[in-house]
């Protein structure tokens, strides 16, 4: 239900719990991590509700977890941008910079294309940075961070010793060639990641107890070879929804097909990344992957019909 006619203006700091809100599912949790009370951020939300004058979360009762409504999703994206742009306009008045080499660690197995744009972003704000990525398997990263060859590591929570300063999840979509055929009567020809990850685990147990027969079609540690077979049509692949859109692939709903799980990662910095430069990196991130989710949002609520083949079903 909405809330009626909105007054004042946005502040940064009611803008920073309602993503805090966002990112913990919970006023509980995001109040332990940001070290206040309860009370006070609820207080905050409803302030914010009666700014924009919208209802932002849903609140089922007897449950402590929250869920974004309409505006609350519309929210997200223009909050992550507000505080990326005061960031951002803080450090050049200041005359700080984040001058020197970022060397930044992401894991062969997450969802890069959104995280290349971001850091991407953040190097376009500093023209004094000069950005170095690299992606490698997820079990070295660790040790290139604890070694101090990386200024900080993008990972998932499972391969690091350290504690993140900041978690995001990405829903993942299946995703294969327009030519491609699936039938249960047949083992899901499935293009995979080589190396471990928990994600991928637990993808292919829920194809096993949802009665799929699988079989490894295409193997790889990067993300363009896994691409490129998929393109190819050699066989279904678990990918972000940005790289479906970006690489003309074609999203596949079936409704015998359990969904693929939620990738969870954080940004793990090193003691010596400088203080500015982490709120960016955050408020960066985090816009990315809001404009991720966004996208699939609207690509859902425009979805339309389905084609089915004799012999199986065919992607639409």
């Amino acid at each position: 239900m909405a809330v009626l006619a909105g007054t004042g203006e946005l502040e940064l700091g009611l803008l920073r719990t309602f993503l805090a809100v966002v990112r913990r599912g919970s006023i509980t949790k995001a109040a332990a991590a940001m070290e206040k009370a309860q009370p006070t951020l609820t207080r905050q939300i409803a302030q914010l509700e009666k700014i924009v004058g919208q209802q932002l979360f849903d609140r089922a009762r007897g449950s402590n977890g929250v869920t974004l409504t309409r505006h609350g999703e519309l929210l997200v994206g223009y909050a992550n941008r507000a505080i990326e742009l005061s960031e951002e306009t803080l450090t050049r008045l200041r005359g700080q910079s984040a001058a020197g080499q970022l060397v930044v660690g992401v894991s062969a197995d997450l969802p890069i294309m959104g995280l290349i744009s971001a850091l991407k972003r953040l190097q376009s704000g500093d023209s004094e940075l000069a950005l170095k990525v690299v992606v490698t398997v997820p079990k070295k990263l660790d040790g290139l961070l604890r070694a101090g060859e990386l200024d900080l590591a993008i990972a998932t929570p499972g391969v690091m010793t350290g504690v993140p300063s900041v978690k995001w999840q990405t829903q993942l979509q299946w995703a294969a060639a327009k030519s491609l055929r699936i039938s249960k009567s047949r083992a899901l020809p499935l293009v995979l990641f080589e190396s471990h990850c928990h994600w991928q685990d637990e993808m292919l147990d829920s194809l096993q107890r949802a009665g799929w027969q699988w079989r490894v079609a295409f193997e790889s540690s990067g993300l363009d070879a896994v691409l490129n077979a998929t393109q190819s049509g050699l066989g279904l692949a678990a990918l972000p929804t940005a790289a479906v859109r970006s690489c003309r692939l074609m999203a596949l709903e079936d409704p015998d097909l359990p969904s693929p799980p939620k990738v969870e990662f954080g940004m793990f910095p090193a003691p010596s990344l400088a203080g500015n430069t982490r709120p960016m990196l955050e408020a960066a991130l985090e816009s990315s992957f809001t404009d991720n989710r966004q996208s699939l949002v609207a690509e859902a609520l425009h979805q339309t019909s389905k084609e089915e083949s004799a012999d199986g079903r065919l992607i639409h």
